[in-house]
């Protein structure tokens, strides 16, 4: 079996990848190898594909960062603790690429993923970073689909009238 030096774990920080970035954990501790958590920060001025507005984004781009890095490191002290060496990274642009550059930055020896299963218009509209990901990689990559989660309840606020 292929001994991993290091492991490389995109999330968005939703519930879901979190999970997959578990799941690289455990697979790092197994192997003994290094894991790197990565959150991409996506550019605010992706949203304007035809023009860049003469508005300054600095400080809003600063704050997202600094914001995503404060909840991965909450999350990571909470979640990841038998890996012996964990690096957090937070990076801002285009997830797709930025993955691709981090993954031959660090020399992954695998990068573990997870896949929404989107189908259709969502699909279609939205893309799939891990797809496209998968199709570019410098490395192998482990694609995991997340656990179900248990829908949550909704609660009503109205009480009935009597």
């Amino acid at each position: 079996m292929k001994q991993f030096k290091r492991i490389l774990a995109p999330t968005d920080l939703t519930p879901e990848s979190l999970d997959v970035v578990k799941y690289a954990a455990h697979l790092a501790e197994a192997q003994g190898a290094e894991l790197t958590v990565l959150h991409v920060v996506h550019t605010t001025s992706i949203a304007y594909a035809g023009f860049v507005p003469t508005v300054d984004f600095s400080g809003l781009e600063a704050e997202l960062i600094k914001g995503a890095r404060e909840h991965l490191e909450t999350w990571a002290k909470k979640s990841i603790k038998k890996v012996k060496r964990v690096d957090l990274m937070v990076r801002m642009g285009l997830a797709d690429e930025v993955i691709e550059k981090v993954a031959k930055e660090i020399d992954a020896s695998v990068v573990v993923m997870a896949t929404h299963g989107h189908r259709g218009v969502k699909r279609a509209l939205l893309g799939s970073v891990t797809e496209w990901f998968v199709r570019r990689s410098p490395c192998p990559v482990l694609v995991v689909r997340p656990p179900k989660r248990a829908p949550k309840k909704k609660s009503s606020s109205r009480k009935k009238a009597a």
